[in-house]
């Protein structure tokens, strides 16, 4: 929440409101509203009011404290795996940590995407992907996360390692294999017919701790390019809202 400027040039596309005045711009600004409220939701400050008040000045100390130490656990475990970019003078990490991938395409054939989509098959969401950094992803545990979940992650990420070495070294097929077919979806590993060269397991159960809690994703391998380029609209046709 805040106030946008902008030069006097583009004052005219800047969002205006029907019924609330928003000053010399509101009247020749031709964009009109971007949300239903004339100023945005303002229901996200009593969020982040409720969160300092109830924290105070110690627990929002210990959770920065928490935070850092997360990041830079997690940045430890895996720098032997993985580059690691933008460390300080003494050779940590802020609140967050960032891990380069793009040697993995000559090498692999493997880009961020690839190993975004196969921590799906461990359960994981995958962190920002290609900011600020192509190429590179972005993690940030917070102070939330206990040390058994970050170590999970950890383990999922080595064993994505080792996936791509598997690549690297010839043992798997540079255009089909478990991160570039990911992610593996319950229709594709119960079909009766099996096409890749490895196992349904390996698709889809890849460390044993995922068949504790198996996350099934719901849709395979999209093109993200082609989904771009050709737009399709879900909602009514237009005549609708005449």
């Amino acid at each position: 929440m805040g106030p946008v400027a902008v030069a006097k040039h583009l004052s005219a596309f800047l969002p205006a409101h029907p019924i609330v005045s928003m000053g010399s711009t509101g009247s020749h600004s031709s964009i009109g509203p971007v949300s239903a409220a004339p100023w945005g939701s303002a229901s996200i400050l009593p969020i982040s009011w409720m969160y300092i008040a109830m924290m105070g000045a110690d627990g929002l100390k210990r959770a920065t404290q928490m935070a850092i130490l997360n990041a830079n656990y997690l940045a430890k475990r895996l720098s032997s795996h993985y580059p690691v970019l933008y460390r300080g003078k003494n050779g940590f990490v802020a609140h967050e940590c960032i891990f380069d991938f793009r040697q993995f395409k000559e090498s692999a054939g493997i880009e961020v995407e690839d190993v975004a989509k196969r921590l799906m098959d461990y359960g994981f969401h995958a962190p920002t992907v290609s900011f600020p950094v192509a190429g590179t992803m972005m993690v940030e545990p917070t102070e939330s996360e206990s040390k058994a979940e970050i170590d999970r992650f950890c383990e999922a990420m080595i064993l994505i390692r080792d996936e791509i070495r598997q690549i690297e070294e010839g043992k798997a097929d540079r255009l089909s294999n478990v991160l570039k077919n990911a992610p593996h979806t319950a229709e594709l590993v119960t079909k009766s017919e099996w096409t890749y060269s490895y196992s349904r397991e390996k698709a889809a159960f890849p460390a044993p701790w995922v068949k504790e809690n198996k996350f099934w994703p719901f849709v395979g391998r999209i093109n993200n390019v082609l989904g771009d380029r050709n737009l399709v609209c879900s909602c009514l046709p237009i005549e609708n809202y005449q």
